[in-house]
């Protein structure tokens, strides 16, 4: 069982807390009525020992001839002789007769005038001479038309012993009870909070592109949950279709009156065909590029969507290989692994074709692509041989329509849009030096 469930903030540990707390107060609440009910038991059975050796006292009472009350014999119980031992008993009439026994040592019960009026007298706790707590108890009787009053005590260490091993034993016994639910209650919550982890990994399996839906046997209580995020997967993906299908009408639109435009401005001569030429060209560029921005913005984080690097770059070099085979150029792919990278194949394609192109248009003899993931990230590397760019120049490159060497073909875009679109998707486009002197453009981009 993984605790990663019940991390703070989670469901799982709020849930805990909260029946740990309920627990908890349902036992603290169980000892304290448990604990009462048992010392009142015993106290009320410890009164009923100490009557008992009081109806045994009234037994023993006997009324001679000439009409005083006496005691045929002292009871036999032990306890009863043993100086100091707490149990103490005293019986006296309103004539002035009264007895006590041995434990006493001659002294009168203590607190003997506690005793209230009333019949029989209330039970009271009280320090004897020893100065132990001792309860006392009293019993009142008629006899031979005299009134005879019996008092009698135990020490009161006998109640509060059997309390406290009661209470110890009580306080284990809960305890252990309050673990073992506690250990339920976490099984419990585990297993009723397991869809919603299920629901969880299908939604990492679709985003890593290993499914398009959430499947599985869901409870009742989440199948509703599914069953919307199924259809907000399916709408994000009926979007993104159709805000790309858009785009490319639109591109379709712009780009046949452009090219006719171009195409009547080559036959134009002087200073107006060719002011004609370059705002066509520039405005076939912008288009390019504000609709690249557009496809982008309209993809969003396709959910699911991953693309293999290196089926992707072995494309992508055979096509570059044959737009440039005039300049012989040696096209390397070095891929470590099966990197993937998390997202759309035409951006992926997009992203590469620019940074071939470049290093393909620039390059003299080599040109190297390079990739591998790291942890979660996908570094690409395209670098060349050719005459590089000065470090002050770098970012200026990276200007939209920005072009540093007019005498090659080009808009000015491609290293623009492939920053957008690494921008997009959290990821990077860095150019530095390369170690076969040219340029080295580095792409990070997540990878899946």
């Amino acid at each position: 069982m993984g605790f990663s469930a019940f991390r703070r903030g989670t469901i799982g540990f709020r849930l805990i807390i909260g029946a740990s707390l309920w627990l908890a107060a349902a036992l603290a609440v169980t000892y304290i009525i448990l604990s009462g009910l048992f010392r009142d038991t015993v106290t009320r059975n410890f009164d009923i020992v100490l009557l008992d050796h009081a109806d045994e006292l009234l037994a023993l009472l006997e009324v001679r001839p000439d009409g005083a009350v006496a005691l045929r014999r002292h009871p036999v119980d032990p306890r009863f002789v043993k100086p100091g031992s707490g149990w103490y008993w005293t019986i006296s009439t309103g004539t002035g007769w009264h007895d006590r026994s041995a434990s006493l040592g001659g002294r009168p019960m203590p607190g003997q005038s506690a005793v209230a009026d009333p019949d029989p007298p209330l039970p009271y706790h009280v320090l004897d001479h020893t100065g132990e707590a001792i309860r006392v108890i009293g019993r009142r009787e008629r006899l031979a038309g005299a009134e005879v009053r019996v008092l009698l005590s135990g020490p009161a260490v006998v109640i509060e012993a059997a309390a406290a091993r009661f209470d110890r034993n009580l306080l284990l016994g809960l305890a252990g009870m309050g673990l073992a639910l506690i250990a339920v209650i976490v099984v419990q919550i585990y297993v009723a909070l397991s869809p919603l982890r299920a629901i969880g990994r299908s939604l990492a399996e679709v985003r890593a592109g290993r499914t398009t839906r959430l499947e599985g046997g869901f409870p009742e209580e989440v199948a509703p949950l599914v069953g919307e995020l199924n259809a907000l997967i399916d709408h994000n993906q009926r979007t993104v279709a159709r805000m790309r299908t858009q785009v490319d009408d639109l591109a379709h639109a712009l780009k046949t009156p452009i090219a006719a435009l171009k195409n009547a401005a080559e036959d134009l001569g002087g200073a107006n065909g060719e002011v004609i030429r370059s705002q066509v060209a520039a405005m076939g560029a912008g288009v390019d590029h504000h609709l690249a921005r557009a496809r982008i913005a309209a993809a969003g984080e396709i959910i699911g969507s991953r693309t293999a690097l290196r089926p992707l770059a072995e494309s992508l070099r055979r096509t570059v290989a044959q737009i440039y085979a005039d300049k012989d150029l040696e096209i390397a792919i070095d891929v470590t692994g099966e990197p993937v990278f998390r997202g759309e194949r035409q951006d992926l394609t997009e992203m590469l074709g620019n940074l071939l192109d470049n290093a393909c248009k620039w390059g003299r003899r080599r040109v190297r692509l390079s990739g591998r993931a790291v942890g979660g990230e996908l570094l690409i590397e395209i670098d060349d041989d050719g005459p590089g760019i000065p470090d002050a120049a770098r970012a200026e490159a990276l200007d939209r329509g920005r072009r540093l060497d007019e005498t090659k073909p080009g808009s000015g875009f491609g290293l623009p849009i492939v920053r957008d679109i690494a921008a997009h998707y959290k990821g990077s486009l860095e150019l530095k030096g390369s170690t076969v002197g040219g340029v080295a453009a580095t792409l990070r981009l997540p990878a899946a």
